[in-house]
């Protein structure tokens, strides 16, 4: 009889099953590509997700800024740098993260938490795994470090959001071709 080690750490299968000699990185053209499919296939889910939610966006506007806002602010600069350019207090900015994790949800996260694979990562024969156990990555770990964790700068502004996202992905130009996202969340992106 086996005894249960409450401090073992969870283990998952995969759909394959790998030899850690037998492992070999995906190629960032593989990664790019299935980034392509995934990032078209998520741009019609929020298409869709933000025409059917419009209505709570008019409603969350009116509330927010109400229905003059445009007057107040049209005439004084400090007001249009706090509505454009401080996101967390932009509910346009909001609505547009919140639809984007939405999409996420239910086009990656939980297809990654379930087979370790997008449907991008599928068709290019990728896979996302641990980096120590070559197995699939807890969900927890797998939203809130590797991608959650990448939105707090678009809270407060919108530039620096996307110069750190330019600076995650320039890490995968390395010889682990890990990016800071990948370092962060103990993962790589293996050929399967």
């Amino acid at each position: 009889m086996t005894e249960l080690n409450p401090y073992l750490a969870p283990t998952a299968s995969l759909d394959h099953e790998y030899e850690i000699e037998d492992i070999e990185l995906a190629g960032l053209g593989e990664r790019f590509l299935a980034r392509l499919i995934d990032w078209t296939l998520r741009g019609i889910i929020f298409v869709v997700l933000f025409v059917v939610f419009i209505p709570v966006l008019v409603v969350w506007f009116g509330m927010t800024w109400g229905g003059d806002w445009f007057d107040n602010v049209a005439n004084n600069p400090y007001a249009v740098s706090w509505y454009l350019f401080i996101n967390f207090n932009n509910p346009l900015i909001l609505y547009l993260i919140a639809l984007t994790h939405i999409s996420f949800l239910l086009l990656q996260g939980i297809p990654l938490a379930i087979w370790g694979q997008t449907l991008g990562k599928k068709w290019m024969n990728i896979a996302m795994v641990d980096q120590e156990t070559y197995e699939r990555v807890p969900f927890h770990r797998l939203f809130f470090l590797r991608y959650l964790v990448w939105d707090i700068p678009a809270f407060f502004f919108g530039p620096l959001n996307w110069l750190i996202r330019l600076t995650d992905l320039c890490f995968g130009f390395q010889n682990d071709r890990r990016t800071l996202h990948d370092r962060l969340a103990k993962t790589v992106v293996i050929k399967v």
